[in-house]
Parts: C-alpha cells; structure tokens; sequence
C-alpha cells in the first residue's frame, strides 16, 4: 500500500469518536452506575432521617422545657401562697403574744386582777450565801487543814500548773 491507500481510505477517527460520546473506560473494582445511584439514594435517606430525627429531638426538649416551666411556675405560686400564710401566721402570733391580749386573758379566763398597788423592793446590802456543812473555811485553807481535800486533789488534776 502506498501513498494512494492511505489517502482514499476514510480516517477512522471520526467514527471512534462517535462511538466513545457516551462510552467510558470500566476498572472492574469501581462500581456500577446502578450501583452508585442506589448508594447515593441510601446516603439522601440517611440524610432525611438524620435531620428528622434531629427535629424530633429538638421538639422533644422543647415539651420538656415547656412541661418544667409550667412546674416552675406551679411551684412559684405555691411559694407565693405559703409566704401569705407565713405573713398570716406572724401576725396571729404577734397579736396573741401581745401584752393586752395576755392581761385580758389573764382577767377573763384565769379570773386574776390587778393589785391595788405594787410595791418594789431594793435589797439594803450585797446578800451573803448562808454556811453550809461542806463549805470550806479559808483559815483553814491558809493553815494547810484543808477538810475538803482540795489542796491534796488539784495537783493531780492539772499537773504542770
């Protein structure tokens, strides 16, 4: 073959690339087209149920919330009703420990009256305790005849003082 042949017979090019538009070369690890579409539409499932499961969640805290508020607020009212009661109980105390209250009482339930006059005594020198049998005599003490034993006993109470 010459010169001619090669120049009369069509150049094979244009009908390869015809053919290769819609082909591609296929290694036999990667995976079909089949195959990619089925685990791209797995990975958009997995995407939708994460993100559902992400809003049920958040709602879920949301209830949560709300139920612990409605708690909250519950428990602040009865706070509210306690400290009126407290109030209204002191007030019943104060009034009941009041000196009237007690002196009107005393008259009409115990039957007790004032005295005519009160009469206050003032004690003309410093009150001096009476002997005892036990008491112990400070000449005694100062002459070493201690009946008690007190001398003899507080060495051995506190030794080093």
């Amino acid at each position: 073959m010459s010169d001619v042949t090669a120049r009369t017979l069509p150049s094979p090019a244009p009908a390869r690339k015809a053919l290769r538009d819609g082909l591609r070369v296929v290694r036999p690890a990667e995976p079909s087209l089949r195959t990619r579409r089925r685990r791209a539409q797995l990975a958009a499932a997995a995407l939708i149920a994460l993100v559902a499961a992400g809003l049920f969640g958040l709602v879920a805290l949301h209830v949560l919330l709300t139920q612990n508020q409605f708690r909250l607020d519950g428990l602040r009212s009865q706070a509210a009703t306690e400290e009126a009661k407290y109030q209204r109980l002191r007030l019943e105390v104060a009034q009941l420990e009041s000196p009237p209250r007690i002196v009107a009482d005393a008259q009409q339930r115990l039957g007790m009256v004032q005295p005519p006059s009160v009469t206050y005594l003032t004690p003309v020198s410093p009150a001096t305790p009476p002997p005892s049998a036990g008491a112990r005599d400070p000449k005694a003490v100062a002459a070493g005849s201690d009946p008690t034993g007190w001398t003899e006993v507080k060495p051995r109470l506190a030794p080093g003082r």
